[in-house]
């Protein structure tokens, strides 16, 4: 395989409803696809949404990122195997700065779409010889609203999924009012797990608010304070009322390791775009296993149908993960304008596309209408 073309495209895709939590609120998915060629004309893809909060990347530092210092480096670059390819991106992940974690995704997603695609396999079969398995996703109730939160949670409750996310706030009176509401939808059996988004300022206003919602039972709260608040988020983690689970404060080798270091989290959530990729995401997941820290697979929300599948993959790869989000598709998206669409299904399942790469492409028509210039 010898890359020949590099490009990138924006999609900006309306969404159904607003994604709403305290650190920021989406009606609108802006996602950098890049496509790469080789010189047999084949064509394949990844796909990054970066977002400034979580590893300070935007739209336009993710395509500076790609046009000034990747693409340059993948230009002409030949791999005669896959161990080739590992070498290369594992190279590359050991100096990767944090702030071009969801840049280096978009890239490292179309280099594997692109060498499966030339080898005819699936990028499951590049990693691992064993099929894929049916994979099961948890809902996410995303609104302050609690009229919205109902109208979510029967929802979710008609879909038929085990688990569910939902995003909490500041003030403590209105969190009881939003979890009693979901536990009077979806009962006591669902599984439930809370996200604070950072919303809790301090260590003692988490354990407080904790404390005063142990009632409902969640099995964990995720990111409950800001992300550089490590000495919070180990005293928080020593008090053990709620697994603690890092988000905005995990995406690189370097925040696992001081999360580690400090005891300062239970479990990681590992989204791909935000954590670099398929690669830099198997080697964090393996250092959490080895430290006795739990992963849980995340997702950007706008994602299509392509990080999708590199979710599937890594789901496949990572047999422990407690829980998976994404697979939204159309569910979440005015369109997915890929083919085919990945999406949840009844009870939550999502399973791989058959075909080589990730079997996920463009289609044209759908494309071109959510098509931005870089």
């Amino acid at each position: 395989m010898q890359i020949k073309q590099a490009e990138i495209s924006i999609l900006a895709i309306p969404m159904k409803f607003e994604v709403q939590h305290a650190l920021a609120s989406r009606s609108l998915a802006r996602n950098v696809i890049v496509c790469l060629t080789d010189e047999n004309g084949i064509k394949a893809y990844g796909e990054c949404c970066p977002r400034e909060y979580v590893s300070g990347e935007s739209i336009d530092s993710v395509v500076s990122a790609l046009n000034e210092r990747w693409f340059p480096k993948v230009q002409g670059l030949k791999f005669t195997n896959f161990s080739e390819l590992q070498t290369w991106i594992a190279s590359a992940l050991t100096t990767l700065p944090r702030n071009e974690h969801a840049a280096f995704c978009a890239l490292e997603l179309a280099l594997l779409d692109l060498y499966a695609r030339g080898t005819e396999q699936s990028v499951l079969q590049l990693f691992s010889a064993q099929p894929q398995q049916p994979q099961r996703y948890s809902a996410v109730i995303a609104s302050e609203k609690i009229e919205n939160v109902a109208a979510n949670a029967a929802m979710i409750k008609q879909f038929g999924v085990k688990a569910c996310k939902v995003k909490l706030v500041s003030d403590l009176q209105h969190n009881h009012k939003i979890l009693t509401t979901v536990r009077a939808a979806l009962g006591d059996s669902m599984s439930l797990r809370g996200d604070a988004n950072a919303a809790w300022q301090s260590a003692d206003e988490a354990e407080r608010q904790l404390s005063a919602l142990s009632k409902y039972q969640m099995e964990s709260i995720e990111q409950p304070l800001p992300a550089q608040d490590i000495n919070g988020l180990a005293q928080l983690t020593s008090a053990n009322i709620t697994p603690v689970m890092v988000d905005e404060s995990i995406c690189s080798r370097a925040d696992a390791q001081t999360l580690i270091d400090e005891k300062a989290c239970h479990l990681f959530n590992l989204r791909i775009s935000k954590c670099g990729g398929i690669s830099n995401s198997l080697a964090l997941a393996k250092k959490a296993a080895d430290n006795g820290i739990d992963c849980q697979l995340g997702a950007q929300v706008g994602e299509t149908s392509i990080l999708s599948s590199a979710g599937l993959v890594l789901a496949n790869l990572v047999p422990t993960l407690k829980w998976r989000e994404g697979c939204f598709g159309q569910l979440l998206l005015e369109d997915d304008p890929m083919q085919p669409i990945v999406q949840l299904g009844a009870g939550g399942m999502a399973n791989l596309q058959a075909g080589t790469g990730f079997g996920i492409q463009p289609e044209v028509v759908r494309w071109k209408r959510y098509l931005e210039t870089a």
